[in-house]
């Protein structure tokens, strides 16, 4: 049964409502979707003239005046926007009318960049991100009463009862089945395979690297199963992935784009040539670095434009044989990070650091700016932060923490004033000098 109706009467969101506009605008001529991208900019623009202090000044002092808009070339009159920008003006970015918008949240986002933000979003951005992901369904042949295995981390720890229950009725709404990638206890293992026998297992979304070491364990116990898509994120999917994930699941595997700060930017249809930019809700730019600038034309809660999220990416020439116009992300050159290794063989995604400190509260108690660890052998890591002293007491629950998933690991902590990029420009939080 489509829940969905359902789901967005209790959460205020309308995310059925963008799905049918956007089954409609994915075959829209690049003329019509460009004039419909252009008025979602003019709208966008005179809110944040009118509304967003920060934008406020800055039109003023460009000359920019919202009804004399015309094209996209506009947008040449406005900075480069990066966290560090957001976070100096972080008042400045706070709508005056924001008490007349519906639905708004805010939490932290790191991304790959392990620089914290706080970001913030409203009940129709995020109702505009979820039709789109809606609709990537229908690419993928995915109905939503379908049933999916989900792979991936969550947070590290528990918030109580309430947040689980909150989440079991979520996902048995959603008909998810839910499966932890931290946890690698072999019978975790043999209750996957139980369920993708089952038969009733349609859709599989994970993280490329943590997925494929499942595949690979799998592939030794010489199970195979036939289930419809794979659904992956996070990080690039490399060739390898697909050729395996074919091997044991017997189906072809569908990426996406996005990140903290603003989701559902990219997807991948059937015709597996590169991912399609949802252009009925963010406009891209590339500069000569091939750096990616995102426009979010959904957010009016806290407007990101030109935005910087460090990625890069680049575009193909050609229009996609599906026979949308949209454009379409030939390669995202960023998402790299390393995962780590543990002495006793156990391989740990980023992420599971990410949470790990926002879950014990350390990242928040002692105001964390970044944060870097390194691998420099197999027994031995390196803890480097840009943030207030941390306690003794805390270091250790830390060491135990990562010691309880990796083995007896040497953990050295190390506080730093600043924590450089990387040479592409990209900030990586984790980084294993051994691969």
């Amino acid at each position: 049964m489509d829940y969905q109706r359902l789901i967005d009467f209790v959460t205020g969101k309308s995310v059925n409502k963008y799905y049918q506009l956007y089954a409609q605008t994915q075959w829209y001529s690049a003329d019509e979707m460009h004039a419909y991208q252009l008025e979602k900019l003019k709208k966008l623009l005179n809110h944040c003239y009118c509304n967003v202090p920060y934008y406020t000044k800055l039109m003023k002092d460009n000359g920019i005046i919202p009804k004399e808009i015309k094209d996209f070339g506009v947008l040449n009159s406005f900075p480069v926007l990066t966290k560090e920008i957001i976070k100096a003006n972080y008042d400045k970015f706070i709508p005056i009318n924001e008490s007349q918008i519906k639905g708004i949240r805010t939490g932290q986002t790191g991304g790959t960049t392990g620089n914290i933000l706080n970001k913030r979003n409203d009940a129709n951005t995020r109702s505009s991100g979820w039709g789109s992901y809606r609709r990537f369904y229908d690419w993928m042949d995915i109905s939503p009463s379908d049933k999916v295995l989900t792979y991936w981390g969550g947070h590290v720890i528990s918030h109580g009862f309430k947040e689980k229950m909150v989440k079991s009725i979520s996902n048995k709404l959603k008909n998810i089945v839910a499966f932890d990638a931290y946890d690698t206890n072999p019978k975790v293992l043999d209750m996957i395979a139980e369920h993708l026998k089952s038969g009733q297992i349609k859709l599989i979304r994970s993280y490329p690297q943590a997925l494929y070491t499942l595949a690979l364990r799998l592939k030794e116990k010489s199970d195979s199963f036939s289930i419809k898509a794979i659904m992956t994120t996070s990080e690039p999917i490399m060739p390898q992935h697909r050729k395996l994930f074919k091997e044991v699941f017997g189906c072809d595997t569908f990426d996406q784009y996005g990140c903290g700060e603003i989701g559902g930017i990219a997807y991948e249809c059937a015709e597996h040539k590169g991912l399609h930019v949802t252009d009925e809700r963010v406009y891209l730019e590339t500069n000569d670095n091939n750096d990616l600038l995102i426009t979010d034309l959904d957010n009016y809660v806290m407007p990101y434009i030109r935005y910087w999220n460090a990625d890069q990416a680049v575009f193909s020439e050609q229009e996609c044989s599906c026979g949308r116009k949209s454009r379409v992300i030939e390669k995202v050159l960023g998402r790299t990070c390393d995962y780590l290794i543990g002495i006793n063989g156990q391989t740990l995604h980023w992420a599971y650091f990410w949470h790990l400190l926002f879950d014990t509260g350390i990242a928040i108690k002692h105001n964390f700016v970044k944060f870097q660890i390194i691998q420099k052998a197999p027994d031995y890591l390196v803890f480097r932060t840009v943030s207030d002293p941390i306690p003794e007491d805390e270091k250790e629950m830390l060491r135990k923490m990562i010691r309880d998933k990796m083995g007896e690991m040497k953990v050295d902590f190390i506080l730093e004033t600043d924590i450089e990029n990387s040479s592409s420009g990209k900030y990586r939080p984790v980084i294993n000098e051994l691969i």
